[in-house]
């Protein structure tokens, strides 16, 4: 369904999202989660699950994996860009730094461009699997 060296980049990418949403949990990122505002815990926690059910269904049932890839990364751009202000509004001990801020908009870059080529990949493979006799 999607070429392998994107689903293996995809796979990676997305396991180390899942890790970054465990060093949260466990506070290893430079906040105390358990402190946390709770939106920012019920995210990392939502986001640590659609991660791991991306990467376990791109290695085992493709079909399955691309949904869930497609859930959260749409999910992701629309929670930093239409939801942004939301996501940020959070007590001063928790405010991101600048270079906070720009990460969140690569992700966004990211996931908009990993969104495209899955799409085009999928797309080119049907398109060219209803050419084969």
């Amino acid at each position: 369904m999607l070429h392998p060296v994107l689903r293996i980049l995809l796979i990676g990418f997305y396991a180390y999202g899942a890790a970054v949403h465990v060093a949260n949990m466990a506070s290893l990122t430079g906040f105390d989660w358990s402190a946390a505002p709770l939106k920012w815990q019920v995210l990392d926690i939502v986001y640590l699950v659609l991660d791991v059910i991306v990467v376990v269904g791109l290695a085992f049932a493709p079909r399955a994996g691309v949904t869930a890839f497609i859930i959260a990364a749409a999910s992701q751009i629309s929670l930093y860009t239409i939801f942004h202000d939301w996501v940020l509004d959070v007590p001063d001990a928790f405010a991101p730094s600048e270079g906070q801020r720009a990460y969140l908009n690569t992700l966004v870059g990211f996931h908009i461009i990993s969104l495209v080529l899955v799409l085009a990949s999928v797309t080119g493979r049907m398109k060219n699997q209803s050419r084969s006799p």
